[in-house]
């Protein structure tokens, strides 16, 4: 059985004796006082908490139709099926004063206020010591890894450290923005002291922050903020952006904290299937103690009532028993190379549409991490093929419906076809045959090696480590069984990242950490493929067009979010980032 937080605070339910019917405490009411003398109401109080953070991409961590694939459409992987989804417009939305799309906003001060009380309170609980330090621990991670969804996406942010009283003065609850600078350290120093504290693995409470988990976030805030002090400006007398000379100061950091992790063999590389595909595919799937890759997951149990709709809104749409085929993605794939190594755009555009195709020839032999990452046309899922088709010709004739003698489809579902051609695959789970919407347990991965094997590449590259960033790039690459590179620079470092890690959330926050977001979105209609099956040579007749109903925007000021026209005028203190 998966150990779990509950969610809900009144289900931890107060069992006294009843002597004296009126001696009770009211049973509808839970009294302040009650609250931090009770391990239980703790738990409950703190997983309401763990619940609000938001770890996935959308909004009340329900894997929501609107949001699917929120991040990864921003980032140019993928758009969703529906022009009225949150997802969609979000990613083709001019950013204005107004403030983003609410879907990609994020912030959480009723959170920090929440986070800031419990650790307040909890310290003059009777509990044992070591359980009060473990819980505060906890939601000191909690609290910071909120401030980093801020930090990401606004720059500096408020630091508020201690609950603000509901009658303080305007002057205590209005505060200014800390700067980027003071976020970023204070997320290092917190996960600096609280690793300290967490036990070692979170085996025995999954979904609880552990050692490593807090080493992965100070990890990741670190070579976040080397490569924001690398490539961007300072801003706003400093209330955004870093000195170029700290780029070399937070590499050491995620250096010296991603080496760490690797070297202690608390966690390793998931390498259990000897099929490449299939090994890759599991790392998001396999929840045993076998799968020593995920430092953090956030956990979901059906039968406790905490599922998601993730593989039921991403199988194909023929599999499905509601709306599949979800979302859909195609410049992306470029980025995957052949099993050989050779660029995915090695063939390019112009030579996909001057010929006709056989799978073999596309997409079999493509980086396996490829074949665990997309469905393509003939993929194979529980048992069939996931098709795109929109029609067959067959003896010079075109049919678009209809079934021939052995059983080909002369056209694939519709909502396979409609958009790009591509599916995501990653984190679809096969073996699932979905039961209603929220039906999906399999837990979410919020850390895992693969990306600290990655940030150590990068923080040795900016150290001019050179050999040893190519070893560890190429430590992830054998693991797909693809060829090592033999050179290593930013661009390949980049495109790996982008490929081994793609469709998890990251990339659109790398294209902007990295700077080059401009240079990937702004202007760009992104693509789909059409197909043309030929039912006599078994081959496919491709065609482009466009996948979205607008070019994107991205401009040079929006590697910052703008906090929005409501938040400035609420609080006078408030400076707008540039450009809004």
């Amino acid at each position: 059985m998966k150990k779990y937080i509950y969610s809900f605070l009144l289900l931890s339910i107060l069992i006294v004796g009843c002597d004296k019917v009126l001696d009770k405490e009211p049973l509808d009411l839970i009294t302040d006082q009650v609250v931090w003398k009770d391990p239980a109401l703790i738990d409950a109080f703190l997983a309401d908490l763990y619940k609000r953070v938001d770890f996935i991409e959308v909004r009340g961590n329900d894997f929501s139709q609107t949001s699917h694939g929120l991040i990864a459409s921003m980032s140019g992987n993928g758009r969703s099926f529906g022009t009225h989804h949150g997802s969609y417009k979000a990613s083709t939305r001019v950013l204005t004063s107004d403030g983003a799309f609410p879907e990609l906003d994020y912030w959480k001060y009723n959170n920090i206020r929440e986070a800031n009380y419990f650790l307040e309170k909890i310290q003059d609980s009777p509990l044992d010591q070591s359980l009060i330090d473990q819980r505060t621990a906890e939601v000191r991670f909690l609290r910071a890894y909120m401030y980093f969804q801020m930090v990401i996406r606004y720059g500096g942010v408020p630091l508020i450290l201690k609950p603000q009283a509901a009658d303080a003065s305007a002057d205590e609850i209005f505060v200014s923005r800390n700067s980027e600078k003071e976020v970023y350290d204070f997320i290092i120093s917190e996960m600096s002291s609280i690793s300290q504290i967490l036990p070692a693995s979170s085996i025995q409470e999954k979904g609880r922050p552990s050692e490593m988990a807090a080493l992965a976030l100070k990890s990741r805030a670190a070579i976040f903020a080397s490569s924001i002090a690398k490539y961007g400006t300072k801003q706003l007398n400093g209330l955004l952006g870093f000195d170029s000379s700290d780029a070399s100061t937070y590499a050491q950091i995620c250096y010296d904290t991603s080496k760490y992790i690797i070297d202690s063999g608390s966690h390793a590389l998931y390498e259990v299937h000897a099929d490449p595909t299939v090994n890759f595919q599991n790392i998001f799937l396999d929840e045993s103690s076998s799968n020593s890759e995920i430092i953090m997951s956030e956990i979901y149990d059906f039968s406790k009532n905490r599922a998601h709709a993730y593989s039921l809104r991403g199988m194909p749409h023929d599999y499905s028993n509601t709306w599949g085929s979800m979302c859909f993605l195609y410049d992306g794939t470029e980025r995957f190379e052949f099993e050989d190594g050779s660029p995915g755009t090695s063939i390019s555009r112009e030579m996909i549409a001057s010929k006709e195709w056989a799978p073999s020839e596309l997409w079999h032999n493509k980086d396996p991490r490829f074949k665990a990452t997309v469905f393509y046309p003939e993929s194979a899922w529980q048992g069939g093929k996931v098709l795109f088709h929109k029609k067959t010709i067959r003896g010079g004739e075109t049919f678009t419906s209809g079934t021939a003698e052995d059983g080909w489809p002369y056209a694939a579902t519709r909502r396979n076809y409609i958009r790009t051609g591509f599916i995501p695959r990653k984190r679809v789970n096969e073996t699932m045959t979905p039961d209603g919407v929220q039906s999906d347990d399999t837990d979410y991965i919020i850390f895992r090696v693969g990306e600290i094997y990655l940030n150590l590449a990068e923080a040795a590259l900016y150290l001019n480590k050179d050999a040893e960033a190519l070893n560890l790039l190429n430590r992830v690459r054998q693991r797909a069984n693809m060829p090592p590179k033999s050179i290593i620079n930013e661009e390949i470092l980049q495109n790996e990242r982008l490929v081994e890690l793609t469709w998890e959330n990251q990339s659109y926050w790398d294209l902007r950490r990295w700077r080059i977001a401009k240079d990937v979105l702004h202007g760009k209609r992104f693509q789909g493929l059409e197909y043309t099956y030929n039912y006599d040579t078994k081959k496919y007749i491709i065609s482009f067009k466009n996948a979205e109903g607008v070019a994107r925007t991205f401009l040079d000021h929006n590697y910052y979010l703008p906090l929005g026209i409501s938040r400035i005028t609420e609080n006078n203190n408030f400076v707008e980032n540039p450009g809004y």
